[in-house]
């Protein structure tokens, strides 16, 4: 099974072939992911619809990334109750601590990696 496949079939958000476990959980949190890029994590965390970011929490779980999923979970929290614009910004900035680096989104790939060598079942067959 090609990495580059499934990684670019999670990706690809018009494709409706088949997807399995694995597919599914790299996608919900690549989209998360995708967000956090464009314009941080509070802005993600505050972009998604609740069973998105429940989706998303899942797929950083099923990769073993449980510290960062509860992290955007606590952000997402603090985001719900933040009032002020210093409240915010403050958070924006724990935000994105959190989620850069190598505690952060760097632990991604080496995830997907593990999980696809360790559970080649959990994800769809790839054309090559």
């Amino acid at each position: 099974m090609n990495a580059d496949d499934v990684w670019n079939r999670a990706l690809d958000y018009e494709y409706d072939g088949p997807l399995a476990e694995g597919d599914r959980a790299l996608r919900d949190l690549l989209l998360l992911d995708g967000m956090v890029q464009n314009g941080g994590l509070l802005h993600a965390v505050e972009g998604l619809e609740p069973p998105e970011l429940a989706a998303a929490l899942a797929g950083y779980r099923w990769f073993g990334l449980e510290v960062l999923a509860d992290g955007i979970a606590a952000t997402a929290a603090e985001a719900a109750q933040a009032e002020t614009l210093a409240q915010q910004e403050a958070l924006e900035e724990r935000a994105d601590d959190l989620y850069s680096g190598e505690h952060g989104s760097d632990q991604i790939d080496p995830a997907f990696s593990t999980k696809l060598a360790e559970r080649p079942d959990a994800f769809a067959a790839t054309a090559r």
